[in-house]
């Protein structure tokens, strides 16, 4: 069985590679982590054949692409099509999620800032009822020309299930989640299975894990007295699919 679980994937300073096509079973989608503190400044940066979005999660962190120039502030989203040289750097430090998918085409960078975000009820809202209550920020979705990339955070209420009901995108869509914001002692437990039988994952996350879902249903829930936090990123599996809400199917038993 191919890898599910990636541990700790803020340990390293610099702009680091984390999950990819090949060292997973995902097809598309990719997932760095760019770490920059009084260590390392800057990172160079370019992406010739994938589409990125970089979410930036905590400091501050300046973008220079061709002559073009961006600030990010926490949860600030930049897109990125193909093709783009440049650097990274902060002047303090600055941790930021790269999301990338496969795929062709150019076009300028294009930033949603997390204020227009939180202000767009369309883009961020409270989901799901007593036991799986959680606020979505959609960062990356009609608000950006993304080709293949879908987006998010997910902050979920204390001690509730989110993913929930469970659902899965197995013939359109591959995705990853991200733990973040949640300090020892918390973590949550998820849940990977096309049969509950014999899941593909069932264990424990923690802050900064990552978790590959290329099929299946995928809830998870929180330990009590703490949420369960994440960013997810998914890609649709060729160019030709519609990025869309499409093709997500709930389980039957819990329609």
């Amino acid at each position: 069985m191919s890898k599910k679980i990636f541990r700790d994937t803020a340990g390293k300073t610099g702009r680091n590679w984390v999950i990819t096509p090949e060292n997973s079973e995902l097809e598309s989608l990719g997932y760095a982590r760019i770490i920059l503190n009084g260590k390392q400044t800057q990172t160079e940066y370019n992406n010739p054949d994938f589409e990125a979005a970089l979410i930036c999660l905590q400091g501050l962190a300046t973008v220079e692409l061709d002559g073009q120039s961006w600030t990010l502030h926490p949860y600030d989203t930049l897109y990125i099509p193909p093709g783009h040289k440049g650097k990274i750097s902060t002047d303090t430090e600055a941790d930021i999620v790269e999301a990338t998918a496969l795929t062709t085409g150019n076009g300028e960078p294009v930033l949603a800032t997390f204020e227009e975000i939180n202000n767009d009820p369309e883009l961020t809202e409270i989901l799901g009822q007593e036991g799986c209550e959680r606020k979505i920020h959609r960062l990356i979705d009609k608000n950006l020309p993304a080709k293949r990339l879908l987006g998010g955070l997910i902050f979920s209420k204390d001690g509730n299930w989110t993913s929930w009901p469970p659902h899965e995108h197995t013939d359109t869509k591959e995705e990853i989640y991200l733990y973040i914001e949640m300090p020892p002692p918390a973590f949550g437990i998820q849940l990977v299975y096309e049969d509950l039988e014999t899941p593909e994952y069932l264990g424990p996350v923690y802050e900064n894990d990552a978790v590959v879902i290329k099929r299946g249903y995928h809830p998870n829930v929180a330990v009590p007295g703490y949420p369960i936090n994440f960013v997810w990123i998914m890609a649709t599996l060729d160019d030709s699919m519609e990025r869309s809400w499409a093709g997500v199917n709930t389980q039957p038993e819990f329609l």
